[in-house]
């Protein structure tokens, strides 16, 4: 089976190309935790895959476009872009918590607390262009979502949402600029109980919705 032939499919699975894409990832990922994002070159992983670099180059054009499929795949392990379908029939508080709850999982994750770790220690040339590409990569696109769920409630009057992508900017960071986050970040024990966590992601979802009630329209 010829590597360029991206027509052909592994039995009943994924096509081969979606597959090895998957795998470029996965072990980019794991040498930007290894080496550091710096050190870590496009070589690097060709030789890990035992591939060509002109097979990765053939999937990405180079190591920032990989460098960010790496951040949205993590982020699409918490968040995928289906998530919010799920939601329809769900009122706001309990659609909201849900988002709450994955919001919180993801950036409390060993993956998201190590890249932020890493770009904190590269150099500030880099780190520049690294955090662009990680605020492009992974915030944004999950703000994004969430600033479209907060539409649809919106258009469904269950809230008041002038505003949809500050309110998303809001309400991410509530669950961003928590002491659970935080701790998480620092590595300080112990770990808060899911109880703790599900009673904070519901205090952020009331609070959230009282300052977006539907009679302030």
């Amino acid at each position: 089976m010829k590597e360029t032939d991206i027509s052909v499919k592994r039995g009943r699975g994924r096509p081969v190309n979606e597959a090895r894409r998957e795998e470029i990832i996965a072990t980019a990922s794991r040498l930007f935790g290894e080496l550091g994002l710096k050190a870590t070159t496009m070589e690097h992983i060709a030789k890990e895959l035992g591939v060509s670099k002109l097979t990765l180059y053939s999937r990405f054009a180079d190591k920032d476009e990989l460098f960010s499929a790496v951040i949205k795949n993590k982020c699409q392990q918490h968040i995928p872009e289906n998530f919010f379908a799920h939601f329809e029939h769900l009122a706001a508080e309990e659609s909201l918590f849900r988002v709450a709850l994955a919001l919180l999982e993801l950036l409390t994750s060993e993956g998201e607390l190590n890249m932020e770790r890493m770009l904190m220690g590269v150099d500030s040339q880099e780190r520049s262009q690294l955090t662009r590409l990680f605020y492009e990569a992974g915030p944004t696109q999950v703000k994004n979502m969430i600033a479209n769920h907060l539409t649809v409630l919106d258009r469904k009057k269950e809230l008041y949402v002038a505003d949809p992508i500050l309110s998303a900017n809001i309400f991410a960071a509530m669950i961003k600029g928590s002491d659970i986050v935080l701790r998480a970040y620092m590595e300080i024990t112990p770990s808060p109980t899911q109880e703790q966590i599900e009673g904070y992601c519901a205090a952020v979802v009331k609070s959230f919705i009282a300052s977006h009630l539907p009679n302030a329209r």
